[in-house]
């Protein structure tokens, strides 16, 4: 499904990288149509995040050395091995940060500005029309973060949910809650649970939801003013950072030529969207979209299940005081019985639950055996009725085994049952 096409644009950047003398990483991937000018996006290949892995960020390099104003890279949360992407200088983002609010002091908590984009990010808040000063605070230290809140006077913070509401406690401490009048969040699920702890610590906050990829380097879905209002969980895309955008089977394709260094040409994102509305009240041009995970980040399938991060973290805030906020589950196939679920439950700085780790334990499996479903009417308990599921182990460990500057909630680790 194509979602926003600029044919033009489209055009000319394919004729730029035909024959651009820097590199030929495009020259050996396309195949064209004989009539140029009647090329559409459907007429070129995907591009995929191996593919970039693979390749030298030398080896895709459209500018000169020279033209290169920063080099980023991304976490490699997913995939465990770090992309390296240069970028140019942009002319124009299109985004404003205020998102449309009164905002004029943005602390900066979100990995991705501090690390790899802060001068981007500078420079989408000066050209923007409601002017905004970004104060870069540090994500790893949140009670000095806090502090800078308090002696810079900022009134908007831009993190991931889970750094919000763990920063929540420190700007209590040392600043003013009801000071804060924008959260803008990015990089992990902000699920309902989250979204209304993050309401209560922050009772003045307008709560947005973003998106952008290290790849790409800036935001470029974004809610409305409406959005924003009716606490819709729903984006906008911002078409004129865009060349094109396509959902395919739910996946969100970008094509994007605002970096000139490197332009990204059907690029396969690894997220997942629906299409919300096909227009939204606000009045801004083309559908809505809606969130729906990332594979094998938000959502996993193991024996035909579906297994999802949010339901897993609405079902661990009713165990607060047993659980705590910090925890991972992974899921894993046992070594002599390939029909048994094994869940290994991670918790991190909980002392003391010990003793309540079986009753955890028996709470989960009854959650599961209720309410997870192999198909319309098919619980995973009948599934073990049925013998198509042996049994489930649950276990408990007092460390996390993965640790990323993103949320991981849900961790796979039975890729030949999906």
């Amino acid at each position: 499904m194509i979602l926003w096409e600029n044919k033009e644009a489209l055009r000319k950047e394919i004729e730029r990288i035909q024959t651009s003398p820097y590199a030929d990483f495009y020259r050996k991937k396309f195949s064209f149509p004989s009539t140029p000018d009647s090329l559409t996006i459907t007429d070129l290949p995907f591009l995929s995040r191996t593919e970039l892995v693979d390749t030298p960020p030398a080896a895709r390099l459209y500018v000169p050395q020279e033209d290169v104003a920063f080099i980023g890279f991304t976490s490699g949360t997913t995939s465990g091995k770090p992309l390296v992407s240069y970028f140019s200088s942009v002319a124009r983002y299109f985004f404003e940060p205020s998102l449309g609010t009164s905002i004029t002091r943005a602390l900066i908590t979100y990995p991705p500005l501090n690390k790899n984009f802060s001068a981007s990010f500078i420079q989408q808040c000066r050209q923007a029309e409601r002017k905004v000063t970004p104060v870069f605070a540090d994500y790893q230290n949140l009670p000095n973060s806090a502090v800078l809140a308090r002696e810079t006077r900022a009134d908007a913070i831009y993190a991931t949910p889970t750094i919000a509401g763990n920063l929540g406690e420190y700007i209590a401490k040392y600043y003013t809650p009801e000071k804060i009048r924008l959260l803008a969040l990015s990089s992990e699920t902000l699920s309902q649970t989250k979204r209304a702890l993050l309401t209560r610590q922050y009772p003045n906050a307008t709560i947005a939801n973003l998106y952008a990829s290290s790849e790409i380097g800036q935001f470029i879905l974004y809610p409305c003013a409406h959005m924003l209002e009716q606490q819709e969980p729903s984006f906008h895309f911002l078409c004129d950072a865009l060349i094109a955008l396509e959902l395919i089977d739910g996946e969100l394709v970008v094509t994007y030529a605002l970096n000139k260094a490197f332009p990204l040409i059907r690029y396969r994102t690894g997220d997942f969207f629906e299409v919300a509305r096909e227009s939204c009240a606000c009045g801004l041009p083309g559908a809505t979209l809606r969130w729906s995970g990332r594979e094998q980040v938000d959502k996993v399938r193991i024996h035909g299940f579906e297994i999802r991060a949010e339901d897993l973290e609405n079902f661990f805030a009713s165990l607060h005081g047993l659980a705590g906020d910090d925890y991972q589950i992974h899921i894993n196939h046992d070594t002599f019985d390939a029909k048994k679920i094994r869940i290994d439950v991670e918790l991190k700085n909980k002392t003391g639950v010990e003793s309540h780790h079986r009753n955890i334990a028996d709470m989960v499996k009854n959650e599961m055996l209720r309410h997870w479903m192999l198909a319309p009417g098919v619980t995973l308990a009948h599934a073990i009725e049925k013998g198509v599921i042996s049994d489930i182990q649950i276990s408990f460990v007092q460390e996390f085994s993965l640790i990323t500057t993103k949320t991981r909630r849900l961790v796979n680790h039975c890729t030949e049952y999906v």
